[in-house]
């Protein structure tokens, strides 16, 4: 077989319709994103990092930006990745295939290198990588390649109930336990939390890089892999979901799945919306229930919330793109979706320099609502940035240098 055949996707064949998905879920991906980077993943171990508890923080500004963001952001981008990256994965395989090229072989090349990526973005960015984590998970998105509608749908279900139980129940298990210690043992585990918090923010906003490095590697990484466990079920869950909307089309023919589109933004909007408020309400003490049960209840609603929301964005979007008006003021997201992998870099980069000690050292320091006037000003400079890129060239860097990684063949 020659080498030459091995093409990328040229500019003609993409979809319009997920460049502009992926442009919108930066924004979101990055308005969350900004509040990790001003925290540490041990402050959130310890439940104070700020969208642990919007409420607890000092001004008004920073807890309606901090209750904004866990409502309609914290969760839901990510997850819209998450069913990008399924329906990618059927249109990749559906054009190598097509070209009678060896799909498998060309997806698990582009695996590898997505996880190494993710690694090293890992080690020397931040802890809050997600790449790696579609690396090792699209594995076994290629086992569903073959299998029937129903098959997937089904599975959906399956992982989808499986990551609500196991989020859930690990959060009442957690509460369970700390309700059976003694005094002297709970105020023993407080204070290992508190240490462990206190020295990671001492670390990341005095540390110098190499410093910051090595206490990612050597204390924050076994936390990481321990989550990594967790997260397969929803993220398998939510690739399965693009892949099934890949199955049927309808990216393909929006015109003729909008009966399915339309229903599922009635779902997502309904029951998403009724499992935010309800959580919500129980955060705000405005409903009543076992107090043993509230956490796991509160993170059951989160984690239906958190799928159905992001449906709802991605059909909303599809559903106003129809319309012209509308279409012209999303078109620019584009630009920002073509480049997605180099402006998500690029973002948690930019947010290590402002917040972390080998930078301008902001950790903490900076409030809710000053990130999100942060987020504006990043994503605003990268949707130029983008648009005069790509004037010039068909790839962005970081997706170049994928895409030669993968094809193994000049673009």
């Amino acid at each position: 077989m020659k080498s030459q055949g091995i093409k990328p996707v040229s500019s003609k064949e993409r979809m319009i319709e997920l460049d502009i998905i992926r442009g919108f879920a930066l924004f979101g991906v990055l308005l969350v994103n900004i509040v990790m980077f001003n925290t540490t993943l041990f402050s959130k171990v310890a439940t104070t990092a700020p969208l642990s508890d919007p409420l607890q923080l000092q001004t008004f500004s920073d807890k309606i930006s901090a209750l904004f963001i866990q409502i309609f952001a914290e969760g839901k981008f990510y997850t819209i990745f998450s069913f990008l990256f399924g329906l990618g994965f059927y249109v990749f395989m559906e054009r190598v295939e097509m070209k009678e090229l060896p799909p498998n072989k060309l997806f698990r090349r582009r695996l590898l290198f997505l996880f190494l990526f993710g690694i090293l973005h890992f080690s020397l960015v931040w802890y809050g990588d997600i790449l790696h984590v579609y690396g090792f998970v699209g594995l076994f998105l290629m086992l569903f390649r073959k299998r029937s509608l129903k098959t997937i749908k089904i599975w959906i279900v399956i992982l989808l109930v499986l990551s609500t139980l196991i989020f859930s129940g690990f959060t009442f298990l957690n509460e369970w336990f700390t309700a059976s210690l003694d005094g002297e043992s709970l105020i023993a585990q407080e204070k290992a939390l508190n240490d462990l918090m206190e020295k990671s923010i001492e670390v990341y906003k005095n540390g110098n890089f190499l410093q910051v490095v090595n206490y990612r590697l050597t204390q924050e990484l076994p936390f990481v892999a321990m989550n990594l466990v967790f997260l397969i079920p929803k993220i398998l869950g939510m690739f399965l979901i693009g892949l099934y909307a890949g199955k049927k089309g309808v990216f393909k023919d929006v015109t003729g799945n909008l009966d399915l589109i339309k229903k599922t933004w009635r779902a997502g909007g309904i029951i998403g919306g009724g499992a935010t408020i309800l959580y919500v309400l129980l955060q705000l003490n405005q409903t009543t229930i076992n107090p043993f049960m509230y956490a796991s209840a509160v993170t059951a609603l989160k984690e239906m919330a958190t799928v159905l929301l992001s449906l709802f964005y991605i059909t909303s979007l599809l559903l106003l793109l129809r319309k012209e008006k509308y279409n012209s003021i999303l078109h620019p997201l584009r630009y920002m979706g073509q480049l997605a992998l180099t402006n998500y870099l690029v973002q948690c980069i930019l947010c290590s320099l402002i917040f972390y000690g080998y930078g301008l050292g902001l950790l903490n320091e900076a409030g809710v609502a000053t990130g999100v006037l942060i987020t504006f000003v990043i994503y605003g400079g990268q949707l130029v940035f983008s648009k005069k890129w790509l004037e010039k060239f068909r790839y962005g860097p970081f997706e170049w240098i994928w895409r030669r990684l993968t094809y193994g063949s000049s673009l």
